[in-house]
């Protein structure tokens, strides 16, 4: 299991464990740092397929991993004994467990386990939708519109982008990650809705 080491956490560091651990100044985060230059909800680390990356949470005074400032919402790739800088101030260090480190789960293999997410009757309707195009065999598919989806179901667009807005949320979307793209993106990893070749 990884583990974060520092001198702000108990000796022997802190163990983590995926899918997500968020980190910040905030009692209510998995890892607590009471630094006042850290932001109450500064960083999440998250684990996909074996693979760990950051995300800074568009936190005040940033994070640095190995010395790269991060983008807000962008995910950054951490490996074993990762340097993770937070606000400038607290130093951090990510360490893999000892099976991971030996191959664990193959990066490459993005076998991604499939997730309960729980959908109502509407937002699986909507969800399908995103690949109308896809599912009537068109030369150069594309993901569905707002409005397309909501012609479909003889709703509003209005109606639709509240239903997607949901779906963000529960397929764990933030930032510029929330767009119908890369819902379609997890929706397909999290097996949540029928594979599209």
């Amino acid at each position: 299991m990884a583990r974060l080491v520092g001198s702000m956490l108990p000796d022997g560091g802190v163990q983590i464990a995926g899918p997500a651990v968020r980190i910040g100044r905030s009692p209510d985060n998995d890892v607590a740092l009471d630094d006042d230059a850290i932001s109450r909800a500064h960083l999440r680390l998250e684990c996909e397929s074996g693979v760990w990356r950051a995300v800074d949470l568009e936190s005040t005074n940033g994070t640095e991993i190995d010395g790269v400032r991060l983008r807000p919402w962008q995910p950054h790739p951490l490996n074993h004994a990762a340097a993770i800088v937070l606000a400038d101030a607290v130093r951090l260090e990510f360490l893999l467990g000892e099976h991971e480190r030996a191959g664990g789960v193959a990066a490459t293999v993005r076998a991604a386990a499939a997730k309960a997410v729980r959908l109502t009757p509407v937002e699986s309707e909507v969800l399908e939708l995103l690949f109308v195009h896809y599912d009537e065999g068109r030369a150069t598919p594309r993901i569905a519109t707002v409005a397309e989806i909501a012609e479909r179901r003889f709703t509003s667009t209005a109606a639709v982008k509240m239903s997607l807005q949901n779906l963000y949320d529960k397929f764990d979307l933030a930032g510029d990650e929330r767009n119908k793209e890369t819902l379609a993106t997890r929706a397909q990893e999290w097996r949540a809705t029928r594979s599209r070749t």
